[in-house]
């Protein structure tokens, strides 16, 4: 009588019963679940691997395959809801037929998929692609220059140019693509006009001989972009100087003796630098080695500031002397100096006379004497030498401001220590 109603009492519990409902409910869902095919369902999997494989013998010929860019594949299946829960990418194994192939060319190969999974609850529907196009070749690895491409323009009285921070690019892959490449071109475009540097953003392009465009899906770049740099300078127009040495003080170089082509040059550089400008200088011309007649230099160089940059393209210039209206006469000399010395050395000239050949205008010309000349030895060069060494000569004119003397003399001296 207790038992009957204690289960009387259960029944009638509003909480019981919503428990025993939910675990029947459990039960019903299990069992659907697990054993009824009518909770089947299809699934798709991404991302997986295409593994393409040559033949042994294709391979040891040094035959590859290159693919644009990583080749992968989906996979499509069906089966139980729970099962298909727990199967992914590693489940499966997709490969690419190449093993026929056993010479260099454009392929495609038909792509099939198979289950590697230990669950056996599922079945492959589909997959995706049905095919890939590959190109089968030998590897090649070739370095080439980078051409400047970068277009832009600067405000008038300004001058630009690009610099790259490579000069060359290293390109692998395909053989047969990589001799298509006849030229590497880091390309940009800079909008506006330019009065300050700037930093721009080039593409690596790849041109072949006719200069189209190449595609760079099969290869590697060692880099595809670079950050040029264009450098914008402000410009002046200076003057072309030329520079001597040896030359009378009292001879002025007139314009109607002397031409230079050309005597202007167009230079970019630092305002600093620019601004302290008026003239750029000619390699020196030697008085020593000059005749008194029509001398041409035809390329004498100039010497352009470090920080600066011919526009004008011009390195050298052309330059013509003409001292033909000058006159020339042979001189004995007898007077001799020493300088340059060192203090603990003495010395003792031992040529009594050198014979001078002397240019000069003719009016001072005919008026000079021997006596005049004074032939200096410099001994700077004797670098702690004694006995009779033989030792260069200059000459001193007095009462001739206009003369100098034409070629290269020696004379004999004696050095002694004190």
């Amino acid at each position: 009588m207790k038992k009957n109603s204690l289960f009387q009492r259960w029944m009638q519990n509003n909480y019981v019963l919503f428990a025993v409902a939910l675990l029947i409910s459990i039960v019903i869902w299990g069992y659907m679940t697990f054993n009824s095919s009518s909770n089947d369902t299809t699934f798709t999997i991404n991302n997986i691997p295409i593994q393409i494989e040559l033949s042994e013998d294709a391979q040891a010929l040094g035959l590859q395959v290159f693919t644009e860019g990583e080749t992968k594949a989906s996979v499509t299946v069906s089966g139980n809801r729970t099962v298909l829960g727990m199967v992914n990418e590693n489940d499966f194994t997709v490969t690419a037929a190449a093993g026929s192939i056993d010479s260099s060319g454009n392929y495609t190969l038909p792509v099939s998929a198979n289950k590697r999974s230990t669950l056996g609850n599922f079945q492959i529907t589909s997959s995706s692609p049905a095919s890939i196009s590959v190109t089968v070749d030998y590897f090649k690895s070739s370095d080439f220059q980078i051409q400047d491409g970068i277009v832009f323009y600067v405000e008038d009285g300004y001058y630009g140019t690009a610099s790259l921070p490579y000069t060359t690019v290293s390109i692998s892959g395909p053989q047969s693509e990589i001799l298509k490449i006849k030229k590497v071109v880091a390309k940009a475009n800079v909008d506006g006009k330019l009065k300050e540097n700037k930093d721009v953003d080039a593409s690596i392009v790849l041109l072949d001989e006719n200069d189209n465009e190449l595609s760079q899906k099969l290869l590697q770049l060692s880099y595809s972009a670079v950050k040029a740099t264009v450098t914008v300078l402000p410009e002046k127009t200076v003057a072309v100087e030329p520079v001597f040495v040896n030359k009378p003080e009292g001879l002025e170089i007139t314009s109607d003796m002397i031409s230079i082509t050309p005597g202007e040059l167009l230079l970019a550089g630092p305002s600093e630098d620019l601004n302290k400008m008026k003239s750029v200088k000619l390699e020196p011309i030697d008085f020593a080695t000059l005749k008194n007649e029509k001398i041409n230099f035809d390329e004498l160089g100039i010497e352009i500031p470090e920080n600066c940059k011919s526009i004008s393209n011009y390195t050298s210039a052309k330059v013509t002397l003409n001292l033909s209206a000058m006159t020339a006469k042979t001189f004995t000399v007898d007077r001799f100096t020493v300088e340059g010395l060192p203090e603990n050395y003495t010395s003792e000239v031992t040529s009594k006379s050198i014979n001078v050949t002397v240019i000069g205008k003719k009016d001072e010309i005919d008026a000079l004497t021997a006596s005049q000349i004074t032939a200096v030895i410099d001994t700077s060069a004797s670098s702690g030498k004694t006995g009779s060494v033989e030792m260069p000569v200059n000459f001193k004119f007095s009462g001739a401001s206009t003369c100098w003397a034409y070629g290269t003399y020696q004379a004999n001296v004696t050095i002694s220590s004190k």
